[in-house]
């Protein structure tokens, strides 16, 4: 018996519209109008899916089930130029958040009931403890190992959840579900094994020890995403997104001396479309991003950011993607996040290559009139011609 089709009450041409729409403000082209795509995840998410955290971290068919219900409540209700629910970060996807690198290599991972799951304690102090994290299996140990079953789970009953678009051919997000194939860059990942008070002393205090552990955890990240792109199978070019959101509170010429090399390391790993995400006032970073990283896309930039500064630095020549104050959304009033999406659609979109989001991760609660009024605003200011 063949089992009920999943619809998502979307129109078909509206996603290839919307599909349209983005590639055309990501080749720097002049779409109809601005692209809105706000940022909501599986925080705000599993809820909708009407399960616990606890039970969509505990069973792989649970977290397929989970994601796409999620996704077709977001694509029903939230106005977004959001066109597929199949990838990491938008459906069937092995989902141990921001947990998954640290939880492969020794950290303990905290799942709890009512929240996304947190990284325990750094636990690298001496020279010994970092011949250890080297030793460590990161490709099948830890996270990484449990990300793997899960795939294999979810591929098991992927034809139990057949998805279809309003007019739209029949697919399966379980089919090929993704492995967690960005990172949270060589100095988040480095602060959580060793502890992010006990990193930032160490990079004034023992910067020597620190870009041992760089090198460490960078070969560990380049394995791993050299696995899922062989497991997956993914296409060539290679195309990657990442963050390194912990850098964020460095200095240029720290972050250039200690970090950059290895974020070039990882960066140039990948020869395809190359999107990077910062949190924070990245303002002082921004010609690091531009010249020494050579970024396609700078995703969900913060609203702490300066829009003189990064339409100056970065508009026309890479795609920018935010920055709305995720708090207005929250707690503001719908015209106040028109007038804050408006300022941004006036500094940013005449360079075009702009894409209309808060910056970054819409929390749990925020009103659903607030996080439409991004594409109110759009419709309004943001259109082309």
């Amino acid at each position: 018996m063949a089992e009920p089709i999943i619809e998502i009450n979307v129109p078909y041409e509206e996603i290839e519209a919307r599909r349209e729409r983005v590639t055309r403000a990501k080749r720097f082209e002049t779409p109809d109008r601005v692209p809105v795509i706000p940022a909501i995840a599986h925080r705000f998410l599993v809820p909708k899916a009407g399960v616990s955290f606890a039970d969509y971290y505990r069973d792989p068919e649970t977290m397929l089930r989970a994601q796409i219900m999620g996704q077709k409540w977001l694509m029903e209700n939230v106005r977004t130029d959001a066109y597929s629910i199949t990838g990491a970060w938008v459906g069937a996807w092995t989902d141990f958040q921001n947990t998954f690198e640290a939880g492969s290599l020794g950290c303990e991972v905290v799942f709890q009931d009512d929240d996304i799951p947190w990284v325990g304690p750094g636990w690298v102090k001496t020279d010994d403890d970092l011949k250890q994290l080297e030793a460590m299996d990161f490709v099948r140990g830890g996270i990484n190992g449990r990300q793997i079953a899960y795939r294999r789970a979810m591929i098991e009953v992927a034809e139990k959840y057949p998805v279809r678009f309003l007019g739209g051919p029949v697919f399966y997000p379980g089919a090929n579900p993704a492995l967690t194939h960005t990172s949270d860059g060589p100095f988040g990942v480095a602060g959580d094994v060793m502890g992010q008070v006990e990193l930032f002393l160490g990079v004034y205090e023992r910067p020597d020890f620190v870009r041992e552990l760089l090198r460490i955890v960078t070969d560990k990240l380049i394995a791993w995403l050299d696995f899922c792109w062989q497991e997956e199978h993914l296409p060539t070019p290679k195309d990657f997104a990442w963050t390194d959101d912990l850098a964020v509170s460095l200095s240029a010429e720290t972050y250039r001396d200690l970090v950059l090399p290895f974020e070039q390391r990882l960066r140039f790993n990948f020869d395809g479309y190359l999107s990077l995400h910062m949190c924070g006032k990245s303002d002082h970073l921004l010609e690091i991003f531009r010249d020494d990283l050579k970024i396609n896309e700078l995703q969900g930039f913060g609203y702490q950011v300066s829009l003189d500064r990064i339409a100056s630095v970065l508009a026309g020549r890479v795609v920018l993607i935010g920055n709305i104050n995720p708090m207005l959304i929250h707690d503001g009033t719908p015209e106040q996040v028109r007038q804050a999406a408006r300022q941004v659609i006036e500094k940013l979109a005449p360079s075009r290559g702009l894409i209309l989001q808060d910056g970054n991760n819409i929390p749990p609660g925020s009103p659903l009139e607030n996080i439409n009024a991004m594409m109110e605003a759009a419709e309004t200011y943001g259109r082309y011609g």
